[in-house]
């Protein structure tokens, strides 16, 4: 007979993998061992093994869920926004609310992916690559007047997520600049820029033969 799930179940499984993400992002998913994270839990490993089959399945579940949650207010933003400068506002204003908010998560994310099996971490790049994909196509209604080449904007878009992806290496949430503060000087440092920049000229066709 199955056995019957506690009514705190969920809310003990969210617990684990706050704790875990904190264990991944300090030490890193080698470093860590079942034991280290049952002990982090003050638990034993034969309990944790009740709410997940193994350390793997912790990052899994990490992941798929931090990437969803994002998808999901990414497409509640653009729902409650039309203007491409007001999008963009208010998706770095959630990327970096996000960043601060579950940190450790994040930082999981860009350092701990490839240790999942390749059908979940291609699930997950996916993912990444739909976020990826929806400030690009902002950008690009910011700036109509760019040729249509996959390369620049896709230059462009990963110039920006370079710019935000690694704050948590020196910002503190808890210090002067608040997280919406940091979102605007990150918007306004970026589309300064970006408005202002000169579109790349077309390059000439090479002729037939040449060297």
């Amino acid at each position: 007979m199955a056995r019957t799930r506690s009514p705190e179940f969920d809310n003990i499984q969210a617990s684990i993998i706050e704790k875990t993400a904190a264990l991944f992002a300090s030490r890193g998913y080698a470093a860590t061992s079942i034991g280290d994270i049952a002990a982090a839990c003050n638990c034993s490993k034969s309990r944790l093994y009740h709410y997940f089959e193994s350390k793997e399945a912790i990052l899994s579940e990490m992941l798929t869920e931090h990437v969803d949650k994002l998808l999901e207010r990414c497409r509640e933003t653009l729902q409650r926004h039309e203007d491409p400068v007001e999008r963009f506002h208010e998706l770095i204003r959630l990327f970096l609310d996000v960043y601060a908010v579950s940190g450790n998560k994040h930082v999981v994310l860009l350092t701990c992916l490839q240790f999942l099996p390749e059908d979940k971490r291609k699930e997950i790049v996916e993912k990444q690559r739909a976020l990826i994909a929806t400030v690009r196509d902002i950008l690009v209604r910011i700036r109509p007047d760019m040729p249509q080449d996959a390369q620049v904007t896709h230059a462009d878009t990963m110039l920006f997520f370079g710019m935000i992806n690694w704050t948590y290496t020196w910002y503190k949430p808890q210090g002067s600049i608040q997280p919406g503060e940091l979102a605007e000087r990150a918007v306004d440092i970026f589309l300064d820029g970006y408005r202002h920049i000169a579109a790349p000229k077309a390059k000439s066709a090479k002729r037939s033969g040449a060297r």
